[in-house]
């Protein structure tokens, strides 16, 4: 009789610890699912603020110009390009420094100068992209550029500022 206790007492130990082990392993999963599902939850908050801030800078931003760095198709007439973004095909060599005989892309992305209609005084564009630290009067002076005539041509960064990712359109006086 003592024997058979014992083994009951024995059995119902190996059953407890392994009724600890599954709980703890079925705890520790819950707790890992439940982390996984908190930083999906603050990645998509994160995304929609951030969405919602770029829309709302953008609208503030509206009225000024933009450069903006545009990949043409092959045989795309720069007419076509210069319509769209309301400038001039005269506008779009020059940025790009482009010769006076070409008509249409072969496929390279250029700098379109949106809402320009004469580059005073004519300057070629040299895509920058910022570094943390960076400032247009910073890059202004890197560059041998006026600290006016490159904020002229970065209207949007002059007014909020250079952050780390952003395109700065640096010019190349001829």
């Amino acid at each position: 009789m003592f024997r058979l206790l014992r083994r009951l007492l024995l059995a119902l130990l190996v059953i407890s610890v392994f009724a600890a082990v599954i709980y703890s392993i079925l705890l520790n999963d819950r707790m890992r699912r439940q982390q996984i599902f908190d930083t999906r939850m603050t990645l998509a908050v994160a995304t929609a603020v951030q969405a919602a801030l770029f829309e709302a800078t953008r609208t503030a931003e509206a009225d000024l110009p933009q450069y903006r760095l545009v990949q043409l198709g092959v045989n795309q007439p720069l007419a076509e390009i210069a319509a769209r973004y309301n400038t001039t095909v005269e506008v779009l060599r020059i940025a790009n420094g482009l010769k006076d005989d070409v008509e249409a892309g072969n496929g390279e992305t250029i700098v379109v100068p949106e809402g320009v209609q004469a580059l005073d005084p004519p300057r070629r564009f040299r895509p920058y992209i910022a570094i943390p630290g960076d400032t247009l009067n910073g890059l202004a002076a890197r560059f041998n550029v006026p600290p006016d005539l490159i904020q002229l041509d970065n209207p949007l960064l002059a007014a909020r500022g250079v952050q780390p990712g952003d395109i700065v359109f640096i010019a190349e006086l001829f």
